[in-house]
């Protein structure tokens, strides 16, 4: 993927800050995120932490009249046997506009601060749902279109989850197909199908896992 990689500043720095700065803000519970730096986003969270507590386990991250095909993603959150639905886990998204730009206003075209970004957090069912639009692939490039995510909860350390694909997008390679073969809805390809309101919307379980000390994945 052609984007400034998270790891290059410190996976575990970066999660902490940026996911510390998304749930202190109290426009998480609907609509679209503000933007700051993560010194700011720092001293915001250590002074409003109990408003992760505010979290929905349903949000839209994009405002009315976004350029775009609307598309709304939902699924379950399972501990790591994939059986048990799992509540209070966070779910941080973030993606490019329907043209392939992160449209950001961070410095140096900070992708983790794009305008198109948001938090969940699945309730006493495992349930999870973001509204948003199906985002573009990146100008000039062969690049899947694609979401970014990450994954955090009690007893489950931040780590970034595969990105959310598409069906039916012609940059998806045979790699990718074959490393998500027979995998369901907890694969990282969506089915989409269009509702009579002509809302795109797809399933997407996920499956957490214990990550160690080394848990990078990307």
């Amino acid at each position: 993927m052609q984007y400034t990689s998270p790891a290059s500043l410190g996976r575990r720095k970066f999660l902490k800050h940026v996911s510390l700065f998304a749930i202190a803000l109290p426009a998480l519970e609907f609509g679209t995120l503000g933007l700051a730096g993560c010194n700011q986003a720092r001293s915001i969270a250590e002074t409003v932490p109990e408003q992760l507590a505010n979290v929905s386990w349903k949000t839209t991250i994009v405002a009315d009249g976004e350029p775009g095909e609307p598309l709304i993603v939902s699924g379950t959150v399972y501990a790591p046997d994939g059986r048990a639905p799992l509540e209070g886990i966070n779910l941080f998204v973030y993606q490019t506009d329907a043209t392939g730009v992160y449209s950001t206003s961070g410095a140096g075209g900070d992708n983790r601060s794009t305008r198109i970004h948001g938090l969940v957090r699945s309730n006493k069912e495992g349930r999870y749902e973001f509204r948003t639009i199906k985002p573009g692939s990146y100008p000039n490039s062969r690049n899947a279109a694609h979401i970014h995510a990450y994954v955090s909860g009690p007893d489950y350390p931040e780590y970034w989850i595969d990105e959310y694909l598409f069906e039916g997008d012609p940059f998806i390679t045979s790699a990718d197909r074959q490393r998500f073969a027979g995998k369901g809805t907890f694969s990282s390809i969506l089915t989409l199908q269009r509702g009579t309101d002509g809302v795109l919307r797809a399933v997407r379980d996920i499956k957490v896992e214990r990550c160690t000390n080394n848990c990078t994945r990307r």
